[in-house]
């Protein structure tokens, strides 16, 4: 390998190796780590190094942070590529994405294909890892071509003749370890022939290719990193060995604890749990394309006794006497154990990190929780899976303090960006509110050491209303910084700018002769935000329409019948609200079968007739803001998180509006922390408020605020007090919105309200939250008690005009959060992520995560019982089955999540037993934004039946949803686009759905659905395009192909067609007298039975298609036609399709529809 990329570093700190690999750019910097080669882990970007006179350490600066395909030259991946602001233009070269900006610079891009070349010859991928003679063939020819373009490339970049390289290098040095010593062992007849053959194809590329100047030095690099991906699939992925792993639900698992006074079953300090000691369990696979994974190790690999951390250099520890030896083995068949998706790395929460134990939480509560080898494993997944977050979803965030890199903790604390491009400074500055003062720090996209202060101003030319702005260099000088041009020093960035405060900048207009003077000042810096899109985020998909938010325009919510509830005794008064326990009636969706399960229990409140549930009934005198409470209960009714609790829907009884919501036992948090005075541990108090942080970082993830977070607006589940078990709360609903209160009432409000909110209530924001979440911590800390309780309106108004501070707790830590909360700037108000994170760090014991005994093994999340499953209603019905909403309940305390359960018909046969299992299975492998998501399955012993437990999709079918809910083309033409690239990953993994129908598209919120529904999907046989169904069975006959009617074969382009129906039925809105069955029977005539099937096939056959829908535009009509085509080639592929959907989208979205070209 080059000397640039595998650098001996004896404990040289981590920046100082800035100086060794000059034309790495900042930008780029954050790609790259430091590997001990003597440990065989991945190094921190925290590490301090202790120096001793017997040191010897050898350390490898290479890239750690890799994703596949960001060269794009393989078009069946996603493309990689940094954001690009609009009308940033970068010069037309190939390391340019289609879609953004390029994701390496120059020297990042040379320094990984030499490291990419050391990795290949030191056996990334291995004759050993091959399974088949096929496969040991084909990689023994792509290892002679890699070779071919090793010397290619070196003949190009020493400028001689390739057959100099040729002598001076042998082919045998470009190739892999295990497949060079492979050819010693042949004969000297066999290596002569290898060599002619090397040599010959050797002479046929470079007369083809590199002679004529086909192929650049660069082009030949491009293609042996995209050959290598696919050629060493470990390439750029690290695998670690786990001692045990779970996944327990929040019910199940101690909370996650730092600061302990107890000893858990952690190592003492400085002690390694050896492999020798435990065999490992499980394996966990990261990967910068595809978020976590882990898998249960297979009983040979479970023998493993080195490399717990293995990554593309894992390769290097395996002895040459045991590689010979599998080498020397024919090659054979071996299942691997298949891969469980666990999160995305922007699902994350936070990281906790005690020795060798982490624990990694999901945004839904779940968590990942691992025993690793050693607290340097463990510190080295933690940095690696923070890495990837701040690459891939927030810059200016890390996931875990012991492993939060210095200069990103630095950044922070001095409110510095990073080094973003200047068309996105510009860009943000802009879109804050305009004034003169306001300015931006960023650190430089070139030079280590130097800080760019743009400062903006108002634009004083005569009817300019823009904002005209000025950089100014910071230097960083050693420990200090220093404005250019002005010969102070300050220890921090943040006394520099808050010295400048007030003064004026100035700064020449112009170089020539008539330039002028500009006068700047600095007055409000512009903060980094939570998750904004930069050059610094790396997207590894299509960029999407805008962010995952619900459009609350249109109301939504499950319409409940007065008759279906009873109203019991009233409990209070709300804000305009008077509130009644009652009882939900939802017997009636009940089957015989539920009526027969002696395993659900009768009480009240697991009764599947009768529930017991809250009612927040208006009053009829405040009818004007009706519109403002049915927004809330279309808001509660469509986020499901298990902290938050659940809204049934809303009854319109006579003048009432009553909105029907989860009643959870113990009731509001405030009562009871009053009246456990002073018998309330810490620990108990900081639980409660993790799991509140954690239902507002879930909404604020979804870019929805609550807006009326309080204490007695928080309802406990479970007490957790003196049980040997912990609290658990739910947040209810905000009731009326704040933007529908008057001035009083949000007067009343204060200090809960956030004070941008009080004057108009137009200020409402994710910020506000944060607000009111810090206030509702001092509740919680000072045993319920109100702050500025008794005060006056007045008063509290005074305080917030004054910019008074609420009093703080005794705890310096927890004073500090509450404080950064508290803080009257919005902007400054942490995210949820960071104080999950930071309230994580001040819990007063640690988590404990056990280490595993083999006869107890881990539980299987995937494995849902029935017992635990309450029924709410039925969500609809399928060709062999029923779906219906259930909540899943393992406490028996109301802390379940809801899920949509999926069973079969009663009396089903064996062949539609196979295939409900086939289902299961298709399903539980796929993962995918538009494609419903695989929770689970619920099954009684002995008994056959198994039930599919899927996520909770809100809004229902499209079916249901367009009929009654008025929706405009261009947000159709987004529903067909996401439909079209859930269809393309399906097929990209080989399956074809078979039922793809309006009323298999499940709507989550107004801008995103998911594909469900895969009763009738089937595996394409590899080497085959298509799938020959033999079972009889009921078959939706008006959405299938002629080749599907005719020969019962299923093509990809097969679903295609299906598509093109399903368009139809968008289009016209699932109006039920324009179905594609009412249609086509129109143009049959009335039939039954198989002659139906006959003389549609008749009718497709004459060139007979489903009409065009009114108002639809002919080019639409057109692209629905080429779905029909009769010839399945002729047919458009998904991946054609998204393109072209998009293109109409963003058409047809800026145009009036009086100007559509209809057919």
């Amino acid at each position: 390998m080059c000397s640039r990329a595998c650098a001996r570093l004896i404990l040289m700190p981590f920046l100082s190796t800035l100086f060794l690999f000059p034309g790495i750019t900042p930008l780029c910097y954050n790609l790259f780590a430091l590997y001990d080669t003597q440990a065989q882990v991945w190094l921190p970007p925290n590490h301090l190094f202790e120096i001793t006179k017997d040191t010897n350490q050898t350390l490898q600066f290479r890239m750690r942070y890799y994703f596949r395909n960001w060269h794009g030259l393989n078009t069946q991946e996603p493309a990689v590529y940094r954001s690009m602001p609009r009308g940033f233009e970068v010069s037309e070269e190939k390391t340019r994405i289609e879609q953004g900006c390029a994701l390496l610079d120059k020297a990042s891009f040379e320094y990984l294909y030499e490291q990419g070349k050391f990795e290949f010859v030191n056996d990334v991928a291995s004759l050993s890892d091959l399974h088949s003679d096929a496969e040991v063939q084909h990689f023994k020819n792509e290892s002679l071509g890699m070779a071919v373009l090793h010397l290619s490339h070196l003949a190009l970049q020493r400028g001689v003749p390739l057959e100099e390289v040729v002598r001076k290098t042998s082919f045998k040095d470009c190739i892999p370890c295990s497949f060079s010593r492979q050819i010693q062992q042949n004969n000297s007849l066999t290596k002569f022939r290898l060599r002619n053959v090397f040599q010959k194809f050797m002479r046929r590329f470079h007369l083809q290719t590199v002679g004529p100047g086909r192929f650049s030095e660069q082009d030949i690099m491009f293609k042996y990193l995209a050959t290598l991906e696919q050629l060493a699939p470990r390439f750029g992925t690290e695998r670690f060995l786990a001692l045990t792993l779970a996944l327990p639900t929040e019910a199940e698992r101690d909370l996650c604890y730092v600061n302990s006074s107890e000893q858990g079953p952690t190592l003492p300090p400085g002690a390694t749990l050896s492999l020798a000691d435990q065999a490992p369990t499980h394996e966990v696979l990261v990967t910068g394309t595809s978020g976590i994974h882990w898998r249960l190790l297979q009983v040979e690999d479970s023998d493993l006794k080195v490399n717990h951390s293995q990554s593309s250099l894992g390769k290097k520890s395996k002895t040459r006497e045991a590689e010979s030896r599998k080498l020397s083995q024919l090659p054979t068949e071996r299942k691997e154990t298949v891969w469980t998706y666990f999160c995305d790395f922007q699902d994350i929460t936070h990281i906790v990190v005690k020795e060798n134990n982490v624990s990694i939480h999901r945004q839904d509560n779940k968590c990942l929780e691992l025993t690793l080898p050693s607290p340097m494993v463990a510190l080295s997944l933690v940095s690696l899976v923070d890495g990837y977050f701040r690459l891939t979803a927030d810059s200016s965030h890390y996931l875990c303090h012991e492993v939060a890199p210095p200069r990103l903790v630095m950044s922070i604390q001095n409110g510095i960006h990073g080094p973003l491009q200047e068309p996105y400074v510009l860009s943000k500055l802009k879109r804050e509110e305009v004034e003169d003062g306001l300015y931006l720090i960023r650190w430089s996209s070139f030079d280590f050491h130097r800080l760019i202060l743009t400062v903006a101003r108002k634009d004083q030319a005569a009817g300019a209303q823009g904002l005209r702005y000025k950089q100014f260099r910071i230097e960083e000088q050693g420990l200090t910084f220093q404005l250019e041009g002005w010969d102070q020093a300050f220890p921090s960035v943040r006394e520099l700018t808050a010295a400048l405060q007030g003064c004026t900048l100035r700064s020449s207009s112009g170089s020539g002769p008539g330039s002028t003077l500009e006068s700047f000042t600095l007055s409000k810096c512009c903060l980094p935000r939570a998750g904004e899109i930069s050059n610094l985020i790396i997207t590894r998909q299509r960029p999407k329409e805008g962010p995952k938010s619900l459009n609350l325009s249109q109301l939504s919510f499950h319409q409940i019948r007065k008759e279906e509830i009873t109203q019991l005794a009233h409990l209070g008064q709300g804000t305009r609200t008077n509130i009644y326990e009652g009882l939900l009636h939802v017997g009636g969706g009940m089957g015989a079968e539920d009526e027969e399960d002696e395993n659900i229990p009768s009480e009240p409140n697991n009764n599947h007739r009768e529930l017991r549930v809250v009612l927040k009934v208006l009053d009829p005198s405040h009818r004007d803001i009706a519109l403002a409470f049915f927004e809330t209960a279309s808001l509660m009714s469509q986020v499901s998180h298990i902290h938050l609790a659940f809204v049934h829907g809303v009854c319109v009884r006579g003048s009432e509006n009553i909105m029907v919501a989860e009643h959870v036992e113990h009731g509001p948090l405030d009562v009871c922390l009053r009246r456990e005075k002073g018998h309330v541990p810490v620990a108990w108090k900081i639980t409660v408020a993790q799991q509140l942080a954690s239902a507002l970082s879930y909404l604020e993830d979804k870019n929805l605020v609550h807006g009326n977070v309080c204490a007695k607006n928080i309802l406990l589940a479970r007490r957790g007090l003196g049980d040997g078990t912990q609290p658990f709360i739910k947040l209810s609903d905000p009731g009326v919105s704040v933007t529908a209160l008057s001035r009083e009432e949000r007067v009343e409000r204060i200090p809960w309200i956030a004070p941008e909110c009080v004057p108009s209530g137009t200020g409402l924001s994710t910020a506000a939250d944060k607000w009111s979440f810090g206030t509702t911590l001092l509740e919680i800390c000072f045993d319920g008690e109100a702050p500025l309780q008794g005060r006056s309106p007045s008063e509290k108004e005074r305080f917030y005009e004054k910019k008074h501070r609420l009093p703080e707790p005794s705890c310096k830590e927890l004073a500090t959060l509450i404080s950064q909360c508290l803080t009257y700037d919005a902007s400054q108000r942490p995210s949820f992520r960071t104080i999950l994170r930071d309230l994580t760090q001040l819990q007063p014991q640690n988590l404990d995560i056990t280490t595993m005994s083999p006869e107890f093994p881990a539980s299987d999340p995937t494995i849902f019982q029935k017992r635990y499953l309450k029924k709410i209603r039925d969500l609809g019905e399928g060709h062999f089955g029923k779906v219906s909403l259930y909540c899943y309940d393992p406490t028996n305390d109301g802390t379940g999540e809801m899920v949509a359960v999926k069973s079969l018909k009663a009396g089903c046969s064996s062949q539609l037993l196979s295939s409900w299992q086939r289902e299961i299975e298709i399903l539980r492998t796929l993962y995918h934004e538009h494609i419903v998501k695989y929770k689970g399955c619920c099954s009684d012993q002995g008994e056959k039946m198994v039930q599919l437990i899927m996520e909770y999709v809100p809004l229902g079918s499209l079916r249901d949803y367009l009929p009654k809910h008025s929706l405009g083309l261009a947000q159709i033409l987004l529903f067909a686009q996401q439909i079209c690239e859930g269809m393309a990953y399906l097929h990209s993994q080989h399956y074809i759905h078979r039922d793809l129908a309006a009323r298999n598209v499940l709507l989550e919120n107004d801008n995103t659905i998911k594909i469900g529904d895969f009763g009738l999907a089937k595996a394409v046989p590899e080497g085959h395009d298509y799938y020959c169904v033999r079972e009889d069975g009921d078959s939706p006959v008006f959405w299938y192909a002629m080749e599907c009617l005719k020969e019962c074969k299923f093509y990809y382009a097969s679903d295609v067609w299906s598509f093109g129906v399903t368009f139809y039925e968008l289009l016209t809105r699932c109006d039920c007298n324009q179905t594609p069955p009412l249609k086509f029977i129109e143009m049959i005539g009335v039939t039954q039975g198989q002659m139906t099937v006959l003389r549609l096939i008749d009718l497709l056959e004459r060139g007979q298609r489903l009409p065009c829908p009114k108002d639809c535009p002919c080019e639409i009509y057109l692209l629905m036609k080429n779905c029909w085509e009769s010839e399945a080639s002729f047919r458009p592929t998904f991946q054609n399709l998204v393109p072209l959907l998009k293109t109409f989208h963003e058409k047809y979205r800026s145009q009036a529809p009086s100007v559509f070209s209809v057919c």
